[in-house]
């Protein structure tokens, strides 16, 4: 019997309601999606030969890698309808899953993460997971959805927040992201330029660089969502990047850049809760000289920021 053939049949049982993985009515909104299993020896071996949990508490120090991530999202906060987001989302979206139980697990309203300016970030313990596959939440996702393509939302995690607001980006600065996909800090750096709303076109510009040719074209589409004229997407090597020049004057001279963001690849040891790839991938951590890949890049931003910082 030929594939196409099989799978016609397959699809005519799903349609008569025959036990099916996949089909919802005879089951629960979960299932058809197994589970990961967060496992793996090289893994656990490394962390532990490392020594750095006290003795008896390894298998807590597992459980809590395994816990999966907070669903964030942050509320691009140099367009003009912001307010109208945010006001949206707390009194109809928010108000309707409070106090949410699914499947006998009862889920907490989502709180404003207290250090991001003026209530634009919000977290939840509502996974990524149950977002896209419970039926209860199919309307807040779809505005999730609908806001992220629109560059309203960013769906970025909480500790990738940080740095770009404690650089205090101000609109005329020249700034530089060395390794900047998939592109989220670089979408906030662009919307710390456009904060001032009195300032259309602000004289600073960001320069997002990638090593790698496919996602540089996530850097393209994160850009494109926030129709910002202050954005220049590279593919380069950050490690060995060269100098630009720029002509002030009639006189060409070097660019120096007023803030430098180097989130340098890291060795991704801790990220359990991640992605399922990385318990396949425990021998090749070992491999990779992560390390001093970084520090070529780090020694690499040095010679490009500007003298007075």
């Amino acid at each position: 019997m030929g594939k196409r053939n099989r799978n016609r049949q397959r699809n005519q049982q799903d349609r008569n309601g025959k036990p099916d993985g996949r089909n919802r009515d005879n089951a629960g909104w979960g299932a058809g999606y197994s589970e990961i299993i967060k496992e793996n020896k090289l893994f656990e071996h490394y962390y532990q030969e490392q020594k750095i949990v006290p003795e008896g508490e390894f298998e807590n120090f597992m459980e809590a890698m395994r816990e999966p991530l907070p669903a964030t999202i942050r509320i691009t906060g140099y367009k003009s309808h912001a307010k109208e987001i945010l006001h949206c989302l707390k009194e109809k979206y928010f108000k309707e899953i409070q106090d949410l139980e699914i499947d006998g697990q009862k889920f907490e309203a989502p709180q404003a993460l207290s250090w991001y300016p003026d209530e634009l970030a919000w977290h939840t313990n509502l996974s990524r997971k149950i977002l896209r596959k419970s039926p209860l939440l199919e309307k807040f996702h779809q505005f999730l959805v609908s806001e992220t393509e629109s560059g309203n939302i960013s769906r970025q995690e909480a500790v990738s927040m940080i740095p770009p607001l404690l650089l205090k980006i101000e609109p005329h600065h020249k700034i530089l992201d060395m390794c900047a996909a998939p592109g989220s800090k670089t979408a906030q750096l662009i919307e710390m330029l456009h904060s001032d709303m009195d300032v259309p076109f602000p004289e600073g510009f960001v320069i997002a660089n990638d090593v790698d040719n496919k996602r540089c074209y996530l850097l393209v589409h994160q850009a494109k969502r926030l129709n910002s004229p202050c954005i220049m997407v590279v593919n380069h090597d950050a490690s060995s990047i060269p100098r630009l020049q720029v002509e002030l004057d009639g006189k060409k001279d070097i660019l120096f850049y007023d803030r430098i963001l180097c989130d340098v690849p890291c060795s991704i040891f801790g990220g359990c809760s991640l992605c399922q790839g990385q318990h396949e991938r425990g021998r090749s951590f070992q491999k990779n000289d992560v390390a001093g890949r970084s520090c070529c890049i780090i020694s690499s931003s040095s010679r490009m920021d500007d003298d007075d910082l």
